[in-house]
């Protein structure tokens, strides 16, 4: 999971102009956000120890989900052709409860 978490970050990194080549990332912009979140989401309730898979790892779950888009979002900043993007977050987030949500329903 922090190795998924790196890869996104790193993905975050890349500046905006080499974006121009992939037409399918501008044009399912959001899709992609929510699907990369979802796995996210998933990967972090899976790596909960069996004791913290409940409500309680749920609401863990769910503050790792809001804080990590947050920071991904606001790397865009410092990154040249990148700004963050509120709708993006929107997505991550929703993406990433979804997941979680799927692996706590075993």
């Amino acid at each position: 999971m922090v190795f998924y978490v790196m890869i996104i970050f790193g993905l975050t990194s890349i500046p905006g102009s080499s974006f121009s080549r992939l037409t399918f990332l501008a044009l399912h912009d959001k899709i992609v956000h929510f699907s990369e979140y979802l796995i996210l989401g998933f990967l972090f309730y899976n790596a909960l120890k069996p004791e913290y898979q409940n409500t309680k790892g749920l609401f863990i779950t769910f503050v790792f989900l809001i804080i990590i888009p947050v920071i991904d979002e606001n790397i865009q900043r410092l990154i040249p052709g990148r700004f963050p993007d509120y709708m993006d977050g929107v997505a991550d987030i929703c993406g990433g409860i979804c997941g979680a949500f799927i692996r706590s329903r075993k």
